[in-house]
């Protein structure tokens, strides 16, 4: 899969950033974070983990643009690899909102987190409970 996305006011260069896919332990829903392309430093999160947010399993919330530049959202947007709901919820002071993850290879990543979450999580149960 192609992670590096591109956009305007990017801090790396070549200005770009890398898709780095996992999920929340807590209630195992997509986690989406970005890293600089050039040097694979953290850039920042795309999404947003609140637990009371009516979400489908393959949707995220996203952080409002206090947290990321509104052209990187829109060159994610542009990728195809990401879809507006149309749907958002309030995150604080500001609003996030709600977007389908479209891309299957981002879907197929989020499926195989899951099971691995799930593991070490029913691993740690079993292991307290000895």
């Amino acid at each position: 899969m192609n992670r590096t996305v591109y956009g305007a006011g990017l801090a790396s260069h070549p200005a770009g950033v890398h898709l780095c896919v996992s999920v929340y332990s807590t209630n195992l829903r997509p986690a989406i974070s970005l890293v600089c392309a050039d040097d694979e430093m953290p850039y920042g999160v795309l999404s947003v983990n609140l637990p009371d947010a009516n979400l489908a399993d393959d949707e995220i919330l996203v952080t409002g643009d206090w947290n990321l530049p509104t052209d990187l959202k829109a060159a994610l947007l542009e990728t195809g690899k990401f879809v507006q709901t149309g749907r958002w919820n309030q995150v604080g002071f500001d609003r996030g909102d709600v977007w389908r993850i479209a891309d299957a290879e981002i879907l197929a990543e989020v499926a195989a987190a899951r099971v691995v979450a799930s593991r070490a999580k029913a691993a740690r149960r079993t292991a307290s409970l000895v």
